[in-house]
């Protein structure tokens, strides 16, 4: 009886350890390893006032020191319901196309210190110190940082993009560009998502909903800007076209392609990135 209650308490004991090292793992306080290709992924946090941004980053296959190489780096910015490993998968891959590739948590998701914020000054923040970061960074090429942003991403990386002249070139995919007016487009369930974090509809707290929308900034952009936007996704697609306007109305320069809505294998591959994110940033660097 006693050995018995003894290999309960074993295997209850190794469980948790298991599980503890399993939470761990993905929010080291700064953890870097080397792959067998040779890839160099670093996992970290970037430390601001009001807490900390859960930070992940690859860096390409060290050449010899002869050879020092300064890299173009794209931010990656997620959604909703992620994190910055979401972007893993891609990240390995894209490194090998000579990009050093980077993701943050957005408050409130991940390891990073919440509570979500919506695109909020918080969020924010967090892009500006991830470019800032990244400019410091002697493999870093000059004038080489780029962000690409999907959903609440999009709409952080357009926000950021009005504050920093080290961003280089946005990417923004299925963003909200005018938070007033999209509101009584989304769903219930939006709707309420929004209420709950922002204290309310615009006409209860306007300043929150105005903060978060880029057109209201959109001649402060002083980067190219791409627009991706699919029909049917979670903010209309009207949205994206105000927002293009508003851009090139002030001397900007944007574009908007429309693309397919994608089923949740690709939500993964993050295919957009090889089909236009890197042909977008490849057109910039020429003129560089």
């Amino acid at each position: 009886m006693i050995l018995k209650n003894f290999s309960k308490k074993m295997l209850h004991g190794t469980f948790s350890l298991l599980i503890s090292t399993f939470l761990l793992a993905g929010c080291a306080t700064d953890h870097e390893t080397k792959t067998a290709r040779g890839e160099v992924i670093r996992e970290w946090f970037i430390e601001f006032p009001w807490g900390r941004v859960e930070t992940y980053a690859v860096w390409p296959p060290e050449r010899r020191p002869s050879q020092q190489v300064r890299y173009p780096a794209i931010l990656l910015l997620h959604g909703a319901d992620a994190r910055a490993q979401r972007f893993r998968r891609a990240m390995l891959a894209h490194v090998h196309d000579g990009f050093i590739m980077m993701s943050i948590s957005l408050p409130g998701f991940g390891a990073s210190t919440g509570p979500e914020d919506f695109a909020g000054p918080k969020s924010i923040q967090a892009a500006l110190g991830a470019v800032r970061y990244l400019d410091a960074r002697e493999s870093v090429r000059k004038n080489g940082i780029f962000v690409y942003g999907i959903g609440q991403g999009a709409s952080t990386a357009a926000l950021a993009g009005t504050m920093s002249t080290k961003i280089s070139g946005l990417i923004l995919e299925n963003g909200f560009y005018d938070l007033e007016k999209t509101y009584p487009l989304l769903s219930k369930k939006q709707k309420s998502k929004i209420r709950a974090l922002l204290g309310g509809t615009s006409a209860q707290n306007e300043d929150a909903f105005r903060e978060r929308s880029p057109i209201r900034v959109a001649g402060k952009i002083k980067a190219p800007v791409l627009l991706l936007h699919s029909q049917g996704g979670s903010y209309p697609l009207s949205g994206a076209e105000a927002f293009l306007r508003a851009i090139e109305e002030k001397g900007g320069i944007a574009e908007l392609q429309r693309i397919k809505n994608q089923g949740p294998f690709e939500s993964l591959t993050h295919p957009n990135i090889a089909k236009r994110v890197i042909p977008f940033i490849r057109k910039i660097l020429k003129t560089r």
